[in-house]
């Protein structure tokens, strides 16, 4: 029996899954470095400060949020995304602690634990995040929770500038354009994320499970 909140699974097709998986791992290499890279790059000059609002902005966990977010909705199944929301964190934190202690002798063993417990988990957000484009109040809970965090993030932006705090609000937007597909539908997304985002600020939810990185 079709339930309403749920997506329409697509038969997978071996060659384009094996294309797709190794897009993830590949990407998430990709940005792995470039935020690893940013770090080192002195502040000077033009390219210095484009490297550091790149620092700022990937050091940050709206970034990270948004774009798991991106390939989980885009999949073909909850399955398919929380394989390719983990191949993505795999591959960036691989390539960030690779590139740290290989050309820099540094393996912040801390951050090392943290940051691989959250790749491990991160199988679990992608599967819960894919229901976000369907219909129903589950659905909407599934696209609101990425989009109120983002908003959590960036709301300071109202009264304090910052670029992290100017993407996380550019996100949240763009996922709330992505994920509802109806006019009802974003009216309940756009109602659970305000009371999520609202969570967030007022509680301590994101400094236990994300404290200290």
């Amino acid at each position: 029996m079709a339930v309403s909140f749920l997506k329409e699974t697509q038969k997978p097709n071996k060659i384009q899954v094996i294309i797709n998986f190794g897009a993830c791992l590949i990407l998430g290499v990709l940005l792995g470095t470039i935020s690893k890279f940013s770090d080192t790059v002195s502040s000077n000059g033009l390219n210095g400060m484009l490297f550091s609002y790149v620092s700022d902005i990937t050091t940050s966990l709206g970034v990270w949020v948004f774009f798991a977010t991106l390939i989980a909705v885009w999949s073909r199944s909850p399955i398919y995304a929380g394989i390719k929301v983990f191949l993505f964190f795999g591959g960036m934190f691989l390539a960030y602690y690779t590139y740290s202690q290989m050309l820099f002798g540094f393996f912040p063993t801390y951050y090392f634990l943290r940051w691989g417990v959250v790749a491990l988990f991160s199988p679990i957000a992608g599967y819960i995040a894919w229901y976000g484009r369907g219909e129903g109040w589950v659905a909407a809970f599934c696209a609101a929770l990425p989009i109120g965090l983002l908003l959590s993030q960036g709301y300071p932006f109202f009264y304090l500038f910052s670029v992290v705090f100017v993407f996380d609000i550019l996100a949240a937007t763009i996922l709330f354009i992505v994920l509802p597909r109806t006019k009802y539908q974003k009216l309940k997304v756009i109602t659970v994320s305000l009371l999520i985002s609202y969570s967030l600020v007022n509680s301590d939810i994101l400094l236990y499970i994300f404290g200290g990185l």
